[in-house]
């Protein structure tokens, strides 16, 4: 390979990756849902493979993160860039041990089952001090 094809190449992977960096992809999209028996979270971002997702569970914190690759196929290198990266509180009444992520129509589905498939909710009535 020429050297000026090997600059090309290498400044195409570099603007690819600075448009990137610098507004070129979406947002990821997360929502929250509550049923029965779960808590449900939906990880979606247009143009982002759900295989990009990473759900690691560290304590009582659950951390959601995308890495964007960027491989250079001449020297045999890899950038790793995080797009995206979520720290939550477990809450108590969610079951950690049963935990799992599924991949749906391009999005990531995360499912906190709840503790004895109960969840304690009630309204608060919100008094008036005067």
């Amino acid at each position: 390979m020429k050297p000026i094809e090997n600059t090309l190449q290498g400044m195409g992977g570099q603007f690819d990756l600075l448009n990137t960096l610098y507004g070129g992809s979406s947002m990821t999209r997360m929502e929250t849902e509550q049923e029965f028996d779960r808590l449900i979270i939906k990880l979606s971002a247009p143009g982002v493979e759900p295989e990009a997702f990473n759900v690691l569970i560290d304590g009582k914190k659950l951390v959601l993160y995308t890495l964007l690759q960027q491989k250079n196929a001449l020297e045999g290198q890899s950038l790793a860039v995080p797009m995206f990266l979520r720290v939550l509180d477990i809450p108590e009444f969610v079951d950690a041990e049963h935990i799992e992520a599924v991949q749906d129509h391009g999005q990531v589905l995360i499912n906190l089952p709840f503790k004895d498939g109960q969840h304690f909710q009630r309204r608060v009535e919100i008094k008036n001090l005067f």
